[in-house]
């Protein structure tokens, strides 16, 4: 049974859920960082840390040898100078696919994201997934691909940033309120890839993750504001106005929102078909959850906050 793994990008959000339930699967774990300084704590659990950059290739071959399976996470939320969704989505998978092949590894589990043809049309970012996926699914390796609607979770961008977007004042702008999301837990997609790992069932497979319920954005925020106890006015923010704002944005280092994002959020993020595979168990549901996030969340946040600071302190 194999157990070396190679997560590309496993310091992110999704990435340590994953890396962290690899390891209870009794995983030997590589994860892959532009920044090795800001995964330190992960060497404390064992894990190997390896710098490379996947919009040039430059690392991985080192990464991925003598694994037995590579699970790339990669995924930008925005484009910044040369990490566009390109380079980091569709050339990036090109370089993993690459890498794998070269060291004969068997596996490769790729993150993907929830969209459509249509959306495709429209994003730069659903159409740089999409190619991604046909990459993979054309390498000739034992892969899978998997597509989550929205992730939440602590520490999560999408929690966190409206938890502290509602600190002050009584209302709360929304965008697209109507779009409808299936909100999946961090742990119940990494739960998803650690199964499938050296898993026979799962080659060849594309998968949906997506929590049990339907909800529209305004419906989302709602039940946050309220796990949070406060009282905010939702207020509808006009398409102009959203496009005014993605347009200012972008000159932010982290933009609240891009003309990329507005487009996503046109197009409904549910589930077509089965929400999630009865393979991997069961969804927890959203709103059971909120409570315990919304009182963990803050301290999580701050403690993460004061690591980086320490990390950018020590690299200056």
């Amino acid at each position: 049974m194999g157990k070396r793994v190679c997560i590309i990008g496993g310091t992110g959000f999704v990435g340590r859920a994953v890396a962290q339930q690899c390891l209870d699967a009794g995983y030997a774990v590589t994860v892959t960082t532009r920044h090795p300084a800001r995964a330190r704590d992960l060497l404390i659990k064992g894990i190997r840390i390896i710098k490379i950059d996947i919009t040039t290739g430059k690392g991985l071959s080192d990464a991925v040898q003598h694994c037995d399976c590579v699970i790339n996470l990669v995924g930008l939320l925005f484009e910044s100078g040369k990490n566009t969704f390109a380079a980091a989505h569709q050339q990036g998978a090109d370089h993993v696919i690459q890498a794998c092949q070269a060291a004969h590894v068997p596996q490769l589990l790729h993150m993907s994201a929830l969209l459509d043809q249509e959306s495709a049309q429209h994003s730069q970012y659903a159409s740089s997934k999409i190619a991604a996926e046909q990459a993979v699914q054309s390498s000739g390796l034992q892969w899978s691909i998997f597509r989550p609607s929205l992730i939440f979770g602590a520490k999560d961008s999408f929690l966190m940033r409206f938890k502290n977007l509602s600190t002050f004042g009584p209302f709360l702008p929304v965008i697209a309120g109507n779009t409808r999301f299936q909100p999946i837990w961090v742990d119940d997609v990494a739960r998803a890839f650690v199964l499938s790992i050296n898993n026979k069932l799962t080659h060849q497979q594309t998968y949906t993750l997506a929590g049990s319920e339907v909800y529209s954005f305004k419906e989302l925020l709602t039940l946050w504001m309220s796990a949070l106890g406060r009282c905010r006015l939702l207020l509808a923010v006009p398409h102009v106005a959203a496009t005014f704002l993605s347009l200012v944005s972008k000159l932010l280092p982290t933009p609240l929102l891009t003309s990329d994002q507005l487009k996503l959020l046109q197009f409904d993020n549910i589930a077509q078909g089965q929400a999630f595979p009865a393979l991997f168990g069961q969804t927890t549901p959203f709103a059971s959850l909120l409570p315990k996030l919304a009182k963990d969340n803050q301290s999580q946040y701050l403690q993460h906050q004061l690591d980086d600071a320490r990390t950018r302190y020590r690299q200056s």
